[in-house]
């Protein structure tokens, strides 16, 4: 019964001749600075390669897949972070997949001896797939047909797609919005107009040091609590994600909750929850591990089987470049 839904939603998507694209959304999103927000290019010491892997809602047929890989660099004698990013997407019986290239650059303003400023800008190169000929459609179930008389579409399309973002941060304090698809791009597999709706995020969090300021190094570090969110929003639909996450030399723990309850409901009776997520996360000299779960909280109950999430980031730091050189450090990607 489930595989047949999910294959109706596909078949449907088809007739009004739009498959709607969902962009991967990341219960870990500060373990992929650069997909969150160009702005964040270059916010590391000197360098850092970053990639997660998301299965979303893993009891049910098709789900959705995900994974992201990324690596940026601090330029320090031009105030500027570089970054390539690469993403693979691929959900539903017929394997719908996206995937995408992005170039990132941003660049960095100091303005006083506390808050600096970071603008950042994303050029994506995407193609998406669609295997045709695993979609059943209504006619060859009426006809006992093994094909359809279904005209098939492309199996591929491509498409550019910009960014942009900008950041105010601290030290121990940061905010930032993107806005994504600022090109609306065509991304129809029947050759006609299904632009991308614009999609915005606004993000920011404080991080609490606790018995005083962190000091140099992971063993010397101090344990800390920081509190982070985003909002999301694209045409008429929004969502917010609201977390906590506690920090100490070698390992974090942490929970998330997603969703606007008592604020805006799409459909009557339906509250605009979504989910918990737990996490947690062990660090080890310059790598750190993340994993996740979201406990699903919706309608769709935990049929939906819940969503896996893990992440890895390894930060490269040469230790003789002058410190003052390494001044674009952000505090909320900084597990």
């Amino acid at each position: 019964m489930r595989k047949t839904f999910f294959i109706l939603l596909i078949f449907l998507g088809l007739q009004h001749t739009v498959t709607t694209a969902q962009d991967i959304q990341l219960t870990q999103f500060y373990a992929a600075p650069i997909y969150l927000n160009p702005a964040f290019a270059g916010a590391n010491a000197d360098s850092r390669l970053a990639t997660t892997y998301r299965n979303q809602w893993a009891a049910l047929p098709g789900a959705f897949n995900s994974f992201l890989l990324s690596y940026d660099y601090y330029l320090s004698n031009f105030r500027s972070g570089v970054g390539i990013m690469l993403t693979s997407d691929k959900a539903g019986s017929a394997g719908l997949g996206n995937n995408t290239v992005g170039l990132n650059y941003a660049y960095d303003y100091k303005f006083t001896r506390v808050w600096s400023a970071s603008i950042g800008v994303r050029a994506t190169y995407g193609y998406r797939s669609l295997d045709f000929n695993r979609l059943v459609f209504g006619d060859q179930i009426s006809r006992a047909a093994s094909t359809s008389i279904q005209t098939p579409t492309p199996d591929k399309i491509n498409y550019m797609d910009f960014a942009t973002g900008a950041l105010l941060f601290s030290k121990t304090q940061w905010v930032g919005i993107t806005l994504n698809h600022i090109n609306r791009p065509n991304e129809s597999f029947l050759s006609k107009s299904a632009p991308l709706p614009i999609k915005g995020s606004v993000h920011g969090g404080y991080n609490f040091p606790l018995n005083g300021q962190s000091g140099e190094g992971r063993k010397n570090e101090k344990p800390s609590i920081t509190v982070a969110f985003q909002y999301r929003f694209q045409k008429e639909f929004d969502q917010a994600d609201l977390g906590v996450y506690y920090k100490r030399p070698y390992v974090f723990i942490g929970v998330w909750y997603r969703g606007i309850p008592g604020f805006k409901a799409y459909k009557k009776g339906y509250s605009n929850h979504d989910a918990v997520a737990i996490m947690v996360g062990g660090i080890y000299k310059d790598l750190i591990i993340g994993y996740s779960y979201d406990i699903t909280i919706s309608k769709l109950t935990m049929v939906s089987g819940g969503s896996h999430e893990i992440s890895l980031n390894y930060q490269f730091i040469n230790p003789k470049k002058p410190k003052h050189h390494r001044t674009k450090i952000i505090p909320c990607p900084k597990f």
